[in-house]
């Protein structure tokens, strides 16, 4: 069976999401989503602008690493630290059953294109 691909991005994030009541709400430190919001923006007031990235080097710094004070480091406390608090555990369960992972994977992991 050869992988698919997609550029539908919304369709891999959100993938398996019929599973969850719409009703359903939790409970979460407003701390903890003002700092993943915060960093949401800060994506989006770069991306949004392409003469903010008019070169690799632009998207290499502003990613930066882990280790730095940079997009990268925003991305991964966000998720990480951040929203895995806010998740139900049968939610966190999902996620490591599979029930999230989409068949089709994004277009950037199709090394032909």
């Amino acid at each position: 069976m050869s992988k698919q691909y997609t550029d539908n991005l919304e369709e891999i994030a959100t993938y398996g999401f019929e599973k969850i009541d719409p009703n359903e709400k939790v409970e979460v430190n407003l701390k903890d989503l003002m700092y993943v919001f915060a960093t949401l923006l800060e994506y989006q007031r770069f991306f949004h602008q392409p003469a903010h990235y008019q070169s690799m080097k632009d998207i290499e710094k502003f990613l930066g690493s882990v280790a730095e004070p940079s997009g990268y480091k925003l991305l991964h406390i966000s998720i990480h630290e951040k929203m895995r608090k806010m998740l139900p555990e049968y939610i966190k369960e999902k996620y490591g059953d599979g029930d999230f992972d989409c068949p089709k994977f994004p277009f950037y992991y199709d090394a032909t294109r």
